[in-house]
């Protein structure tokens, strides 16, 4: 890492750089805050609030899927968790369960920054941010009624718990808000990707000298400027993984090493697959790589 570059600032950066493009326009969309048709009331707790947003459907029968999206807007200062939340932390909690032509609800996650948070770094979100839902009923000729009940957690100098509930009725064929269209579409370009254009990452090496093997990514980034992030979660959620380590500032090949601290006892890692998600300002790579 350049002398003087801290993680924070690394975080700050590529936060300041995510949503000072198209992805902020959708949110100061004019009548994006409006609940309506298409969007569920705002469940608020006491430093955020959630709602539930619909975007139309997509596909036809059986292959029919809803577009929703859950919305979460933070006050100023505060922070929310990513599915995997770092060093602290919690990750949403969906509950559905009281939800009628319901049979699948696939969660996206726009791609994350790093902050400081106590005495480490979690993952997260800085800023309002939507998840994009997709939804599959159970009859496709009928709406689908959902309901969520909600648990996150929002911290600014601490943690502190917050729940939502909303609900949303979508119809196949409803009338689509293009707000809220544009809303969701501009989180789930943020969605890492498996073939992001111009990225790669790649394991380099492993050094099994030390108390915990420690791996070593290599990630090409080609013209992408400023930070660069990546975060890396194990095949199970008992795998507990630390933050990589950022190697490299600047330059088309960026590295990163991480100690594979918090396996399982009586795990061995070797063999097992890792999903990394690689973070730029402009785009994000999902990859999944195997240690061997």
């Amino acid at each position: 890492m350049a002398k003087g570059l801290s993680t924070p600032y690394i975080a700050d950066m590529i936060d300041r750089r995510l949503f000072t493009t198209g992805l902020a326009a959708g949110l100061m969309a004019p009548g994006a805050a409006l609940a309506g048709p298409a969007a569920s009331a705002w469940s608020q707790d006491l430093k955020s609030s959630a709602r539930l947003i619909g975007a139309g459907t997509t596909g036809e029968g059986t292959l029919l899927r809803h577009l929703l999206g859950l919305e979460i807007r933070l006050d100023e200062g505060t922070k929310t968790y990513w599915r995997t939340p770092g060093d602290s932390g919690v990750p949403p909690q969906f509950d559905w369960s009281g939800s009628t032509n319901l049979a699948d609800v696939a969660v996206s996650w726009p791609a994350p920054v790093r902050f400081a948070d106590g005495d480490g770094f979690s993952i997260g979100y800085k800023r309002d941010v939507v998840l994009p839902l997709l939804v599959r009923p159970q009859d496709p000729a009928q709406p689908v009624d959902l309901r969520l009940k909600l648990a996150y957690a929002v911290c600014d100098r601490m943690c502190i718990p917050a729940k939502a509930e909303a609900r949303l009725k979508s119809r196949p064929g409803m009338a689509s808000d293009p707000d809220l269209v544009r809303l969701r579409s501009g989180f789930a370009a943020r969605v890492p990707q498996a073939g992001a254009p111009g990225l790669s990452l790649a394991i380099d090496s492993i050094d099994r000298s030390g108390r915990h093997p420690a791996v070593l990514f290599t990630a090409k980034v080609g013209q992408a400027t400023g930070p660069v992030d990546l975060f890396v979660e194990g095949p199970e959620e008992t795998w507990s993984l630390p933050l990589p380590s950022v190697l490299d500032a600047a330059g088309e090949t960026r590295r990163f090493r991480l100690e594979l601290d918090g396996v399982p006892r009586g795990i061995d890692p070797m063999g097992r697959d890792l999903t990394c998600t690689l973070v730029t300002a402009a785009a994000a790579l999902e990859a999944r790589l195997r240690l061997a």
